[in-house]
């Protein structure tokens, strides 16, 4: 009996093991960066034409910086952009490209100052991954999500920004309850 029971524990125990790289788990890029076969993968790093390119097809651009062995990073890639209504929602209206925050690939900047990826990110004084920043006409920030919102709360991040909540000088906490506040039902 133990012998029957020993092969089949084991068979159990490797699929077990093997599942979780089954369940979900986002592909990485050659730098250890999570990613999405809907960002933005042949770029030059030239992000003044990125722009270009996303506003040419009526969409906003959108970079997303990243760092190896990021867990928030993977939590991103695997709970939100599992959420199909979410990145319908940002591939319809934004182009996405990555960054690695310590990477050594040329960036050509909106300035056309050519650096690299790390010291954009020191310019840029990102300090917590995955740091999300919306770019405007020009290559003008338009709004940063400072490391992991739940789903919710990220796609209502893309929502303000199409919105023109930035454009507004409306805070997104104010509104992100004047959304809530519409969805309930309440007069704002």
């Amino acid at each position: 009996m133990r012998r029957v029971c020993f092969p089949l524990l084991f068979l159990c125990a490797v699929i077990i093991g093997i599942a979780p790289s089954f369940a979900g788990e986002a592909p990485l890029r050659s730098d250890g960066i999570h990613t999405q076969p809907w960002m933005k993968s042949l770029s030059f790093l030239d992000l003044k034409e990125d722009l270009a390119e996303a506003q040419a097809k009526g969409k906003g651009l959108v970079i997303l910086f990243e760092q190896p062995g990021c867990g928030s990073c993977e939590r991103l890639h695997e709970e939100n952009f599992s959420q199909k209504d979410l990145v319908s929602y940002i591939t319809n209206h934004f182009d996405v490209l990555q960054i690695n925050m310590f990477g050594d690939n040329e960036v050509t900047d909106f300035a056309g100052n050519v650096t690299s990826e790390r010291e954009l990110t020191q310019d840029l004084m990102i300090n917590f991954s995955p740091t999300t920043i919306f770019y405007g006409n020009g290559g003008e920030e338009l709004f940063r999500v400072p490391g992991y919102l739940k789903p919710y709360f990220y796609q209502s991040a893309f929502e303000y920004v199409v919105d023109g909540g930035p454009q507004k000088k409306i805070l997104f906490p104010r509104w992100l309850k004047a959304k809530r506040d519409r969805l309930e039902g309440k007069s704002s």
